[in-house]
This record gives C-alpha cells, sequence and structure tokens, in this order.
C-alpha cells in the first residue's frame, strides 16, 4: 500500500476498541505501531503493535494458503527475543483458503496462531449489521471492520455487496470514524480488491475522510523532495558550487554538502 506508515498510528486505533470481535478476535487494545523489519536477517513481518498489556500483537495478511507455521515462528522467536514480551499471532486469510494449519508440535517448542477466514464470514450479514446501527444512530469499533472487510467476504451478490458499502461510507457517523474506516480499508482490504473497485473506494472515502488527502499530500512532498535533491546532485556533479546550489533548491548548506558526499 502506497504510504503505508501514514495509516499505521490511525490503524492502530482503528482496531482497537474492541474493533476485532467482528472477526472473532477478543482482547485486541492497540497501544503502538512496532517497526516490522526483524533483527538478524532480511525477514520483515507484516504489521507488529505493543497492546495496552504489554504484550505484542503481530498480523499476518495471507492471501494463498500458508503449508506450515515455520515462517511465522521464526518472525515471532525473533519479536519476542527484541522486545522481550509474550506475543499473540493472527493470520487473515483472504480469497478463497477455508482451513490451515494453526499449531505446530516441535517437541520442547509447541506454537500456535490464530486464523481468520474472511471466506467463512458473510459480507452481506456484516452489512446489515452495520446498516441497522446506522440507522438507530448505534456505531460500534467492530463496524469498522465489517464495512471495511465485507467484500473480502463471501457474498450472494457482489456488486449488490459493492454498492451497499459505497452508501454506507457515506453514512459512517463521524470524519474520525471516516479515517479509521479509510486505514482498515487501505490496510487490509486492498490486497484482496480489484484495481478498480479501490478506485472507486478511494473516491468515495476521499468525501468523508482526510486520510486519503493527506497521504496524497505527503506523496507529492516527498516526490518534490526526491526531484530536489536529483537537481542538487547533478548540479554539483557538473561543477556548480553549494551555494550557487543552494540558491536554485533552496536547500541547506548542510543538506548540500550530504548530497555532495553520497
Amino acid at each position: 500500500m502506497a504510504n503505508k506508515d501514514l495509516y499505521l498510528k490511525v490503524l492502530t486505533r482503528s482496531l482497537s476498541e474492541g474493533a476485532m470481535r467482528a472477526l472473532g478476535v477478543d482482547g485486541v487494545e492497540l497501544e503502538e505501531a512496532l517497526p516490522t523489519a526483524l533483527p538478524a536477517g532480511e525477514l520483515r513481518a507484516d504489521t507488529v503493535w505493543r497492546m495496552t498489556d504489554g504484550k505484542l500483537f503481530h498480523l499476518e495478511f495471507q492471501t494463498q494458503l500458508e503449508p506450515t507455521l515455520y515462517r511465522f515462528l521464526e518472525y515471532d522467536a525473533r519479536l519476542v527475543r527484541q522486545y522481550d514480551a509474550p506475543i499473540r499471532t493472527v493470520i487473515l486469510y483472504h480469497s478463497s483458503v477455508r482451513s490451515a494449519p494453526e499449531a505446530v508440535d516441535l517437541g520442547m517448542i509447541q506454537y500456535h496462531v490464530e486464523n481468520v477466514y474472511l471466506a467463512l464470514h458473510d459480507g452481506d450479514a456484516a452489512l446489515g449489521v452495520v446498516a441497522a446501527h446506522l440507522a438507530t444512530d448505534r456505531w460500534e469499533a467492530s463496524d469498522r471492520l465489517r464495512l471495511a472487510l465485507a467484500l473480502c467476504m463471501h457474498a450472494q451478490d457482489r456488486r449488490a455487496l459493492f454498492g451497499q458499502t459505497l452508501e454506507l461510507i457515506a453514512a459512517v457517523p463521524t470524519p474520525e470514524e471516516a479515517d479509521l474506516v479509510a486505514a482498515a480499508i487501505m490496510a487490509l482490504a486492498e490486497p484482496m480488491l480489484l484495481e478498480s473497485e479501490m478506485i472507486r473506494l478511494e473516491k468515495e472515502l476521499k468525501k468523508v475522510s482526510k486520510i486519503l488527502e493527506r497521504s496524497e499530500q505527503a506523496g507529492i512532498a516527498k516526490g518534490r523532495q526526491e526531484r530536489t535533491g536529483e537537481i542538487a546532485r547533478a548540479m554539483l556533479q557538473a561543477g556548480d558550487s553549494i551555494e550557487r546550489v543552494m540558491t536554485i533548491t533552496g536547500l541547506s548548506r548542510a543538506e548540500v554538502e550530504s548530497l555532495g558526499s553520497q
């Protein structure tokens, strides 16, 4: 997902306050997103948080069946060693995956994860709950994930489900909650949806949420910064003085000198 880091803080809140009960996962209250690059290697987990109780919460997204749990076991062993805290791992399966290993017995080592199969959840029922809540001015944290992930669940009529999703997104009660729904859709649902669906969803989300606008602005700013650095580097290579590069690009002396040393 583009600009993923921008969503992490909002996603932390989006998945808290009992939101994951919509997927049958209780007791998740997230406090702080943690780096996903793991020590002593090139491995990278999908998302990792520290929970309010001090434990770690590791959420992985799978579009295909994971035949063994060895990769996740390695992730978790490194995370536990790095943060010296117990860990809870949930595997969120998209697509048509309906069963996968949940435990591995390695003698003295007993390892297990919690699997969530979106294919076994009913998207129509999920949106039905959201619609009923909104009709009575009621909104729960779990409604965020029902709305965000309904299109990744089983549906009788996907086209109708998509239309209802757009309608309900427009009815999210507050801009803050709209941001939380947007973060959940972009972080969790995007890998499963068609590009055309994501374009329409983003268009609707921009009407009710500011997070996509902030993401675009951050992307534009980053692009401009990179282009400015390229121009400065080219000027230095062509023999221009640091002072001239500073004048043309607006960069500080330290920034120009840093580019020159790269």
